[in-house]
């Protein structure tokens, strides 16, 4: 006799389907990954890619004015929650957000750049179609592609299920970029509905047990010959999800802990262990003491390019240094094959409980005082500035802040609990902050939004200043206007006319490019202007705000001014 199951609300259930689409299968790993928003730009090519998206209630569809957008929108996103997505045309659309995949790459974060291709028979017709190059290789870019993204898939029916998972995989193992292909007649072709689950960001598979024995022994050991340690942190912890684990570690020993910029924000700067923010020899007297004089210094996710390390002025102590990163541990020149930082947290923690009663934090100097605000009524001045909107930050903020003055200005900043700084140093790219804060809004819609960019670095992005207003967004948005790129002028030749840029009217700019809902827009050339532009931003909180701060031309933050020396010296300048 033939059974049936009733659910409780008197219906059969609904069974798993048997098949689903090549498109589909990636829309469904995507949302299991935590993916809700998908950004990107239509084209005739990826047009069966979006109109799947479409259908999926799970899914937003977030439209941005070009693909360099879309990119770094997909790249804050992925920071946030763990994976991000974009969708391009083949050709002129996936080029255009080459760079901001490139900077993924750089900066360590898993984007999917999804790519509509021109169907298969198409393919191998030999015809010439529009978006590519006239020689009928449909290659071209997948090649380019490569040397940015750490996997590439171009999807065909019969793998498409393996290729997506094994690709998938592969950037929330990796934290950095894939690249899948689709082409417009595979798109909708039939394959087994996915099973199982894929691995959370930066979980990887266990080391050898023997390589993790020998890791723990000769921590131990190192740790056994050292008076006093501590922690620096780089931008991998928040990345493979450890930064818990980080302030465990400082916990089990009392160690202080001083963070690269890439990592502002990702250990409590209200913490007594917190020893500030480490740039070489732009380092406070104390950081650099916790960092450079102490017998045992753990790295814990570090990269040290010169932009986040005063310009390659750091002296990390390699031969006292037991360094954790991704997929692999090493203390001194012996390098343990394998060791995520899960794995080697755990045990590095361990050892220095053991040790909590031997171990003591280098004897470092007290906590400098915050500098006295100039007076006000004068012209605005970086120093100003930063004072003021020090003043403003609150718990859990998030700032935004692009290349150059606007970051280097932030890593001074004191944050307060929960607050945290987004940037992008390590792959510099101007113009990354005014999109990234569509990215980072709809990935954080519950925290209070700062985007601080220059007039030459919003210029370059400009156009997503309309996609951020018109979703009803609402950031306070500060415009450093020193007149051109200040940060080049501080490397050479500051009075030459390449520096220049047209100048804008940064106040007129928000009501043309959001007519219907214009947010409150003002101008600030004294630090008395730009506290009421800050007390403004309080009182209509919930509104957008954009305040142009006006500044000198070659006005720059102290960080700044020694970074720019030393890269200066290393250009042979």
């Amino acid at each position: 006799m033939n059974t049936q199951t009733i659910t409780p609300q008197g219906y059969p259930p609904t069974a798993a389907p048997a098949a689903t689409t090549v498109v589909d299968y990636l829309l469904t790993r995507l949302s299991q990954a935590g993916v809700i928003s998908v950004f990107g730009v239509p084209g005739d090519f990826n047009f069966p890619i979006l109109d799947a998206i479409a259908a999926r209630p799970a899914l937003a569809w977030q439209g941005m004015a070009t693909e360099q957008g879309a990119g770094y929108a997909a790249d804050s996103y992925a920071r946030l929650r763990g994976l991000g997505a974009v969708v391009t045309t083949f050709g002129v659309g996936e080029l255009s957000a080459i760079n901001a995949i490139a900077g993924a790459y750089a900066e360590s974060v898993p984007v999917v750049h999804i790519v509509g291709t021109p169907a298969l028979t198409a393919r191998n017709a030999d015809v010439t179609l529009h978006h590519n190059l006239p020689d009928g290789d449909y290659d071209h870019f997948a090649r380019m592609a490569a040397e940015v993204t750490v996997a590439q898939a171009d999807l065909r029916t019969a793998t498409a299920a393996v290729e997506i998972d094994r690709v998938l995989s592969t950037a929330m193992r990796t934290s950095r970029p894939v690249y899948i292909t689709i082409p417009a007649d595979v798109a909708g072709a039939p394959v087994p509905a996915p099973k199982g689950r894929l691995p959370k960001t930066g979980e990887v598979a266990g080391a050898d047990p023997a390589v993790l024995a020998a890791f723990a022994a000769r921590a131990r050991s190192f740790l056994d010959t050292a008076a006093s340690a501590s922690v620096l942190v780089g931008h991998l912890a928040a990345r493979y999800r450890v930064t818990r684990a980080v302030r465990d570690l400082a916990g089990a020993g009392d160690l202080p802990v001083a963070v690269l910029s890439t990592a502002k924000g990702d250990f409590p700067e209200s913490d007594p262990r917190f020893a500030g923010l480490y740039a070489g020899k732009a380092s406070a007297k104390r950081t650099r003491v916790a960092v450079e004089d102490t017998d045992v210094l753990i790295t814990v996710g570090v990269t040290l390019a010169g932009t986040v390390t005063g310009g390659r002025t750091h002296q990390l102590p390699e031969d006292r240094r037991l360094d954790l990163s991704p997929d692999r541990a090493r203390i001194g020149g012996v390098v343990y094959p394998g060791i995520g930082l899960r794995e080697g947290l755990t045990i590095v923690t361990a050892a220095v409980r053991e040790r909590a009663g031997r171990l003591t934090a280098a004897s470092l100097p007290p906590r400098e005082a915050d500098a006295a605000p100039p007076v006000t009524g004068t012209r605005l001045t970086q120093q100003a500035l930063w004072a003021s909107l020090q003043r403003f930050l609150e718990p859990g903020d998030m700032v935004l802040a692009d290349v150059g003055t606007s970051f280097l200005g932030a890593a001074g900043l004191t944050l307060p609990d929960g607050a945290q700084l987004l940037g992008q140093p390590m792959w510099a790219s101007m113009g990354w902050a005014a999109p990234a804060a569509v990215g980072a809004t709809l990935g954080a819609p519950d925290r209070r939004l700062i985007v601080v960019a220059g007039d030459g670095a919003l210029q370059q992005t400009a156009s997503e200043l309309g996609t951020l207003l018109a979703l009803g967004m609402t950031p306070v948005i500060i415009v450093l206007n020193n007149d051109g790129y200040t940060t080049e002028r501080a490397i050479n030749s500051p009075s030459a006319g390449y520096h220049d840029i047209p100048a804008w009217e940064w106040t007129a700019l928000p009501a043309a490019v959001s007519p219907a809902k214009p947010p409150l827009a003002m101008q600030a050339a004294s630090l008395r202007a730009f506290d009421r532009a800050l007390r403004s931003a309080t009182r209509h909180a919930g509104r957008p705000i954009v305040i142009e701060a006006v500044l000198g031309r070659e006005d720059a933050p102290p960080l700044l001014t020694d970074l720019t020396r030393a890269l200066a010296g290393s250009s042979g300048r």
